[in-house]
């Protein structure tokens, strides 16, 4: 049994790794479903900490999330980091 087998037995139709290390995962599902998950953190002493799931639950939500991103503008790094300087002084 090959990787697309085993996927298509959980229901998945595809996945995608997002940040990097396995940070975060996007998964679209038979049922019409986009599942963004965080991986968890495992805590020594306490286990794995909760992760976090937000799920779109029809092609309608996902194409208005697609068209939100496709109409956002990267920010400049200077903008970022003055953003980063009020939060850290304020």
């Amino acid at each position: 049994m090959n990787l697309d087998d085993r996927l298509k037995e959980k229901g998945i139709v595809s996945n995608e790794l997002l940040g990097g290390q396995f940070e975060r995962m996007a998964t679209y599902k038979t049922d019409g479903t986009l599942r963004i998950e965080s991986t968890p953190d495992f805590i020594a002493g306490i286990g794995w900490s909760p992760g976090q799931t937000i799920v779109l639950q029809n092609w309608d939500e996902i194409c208005r999330l697609r068209d939100f991103l496709n109409g956002l503008v990267p920010i400049p790094v200077s903008k970022q980091e003055e953003g980063y300087l009020e939060r850290a002084t304020a």
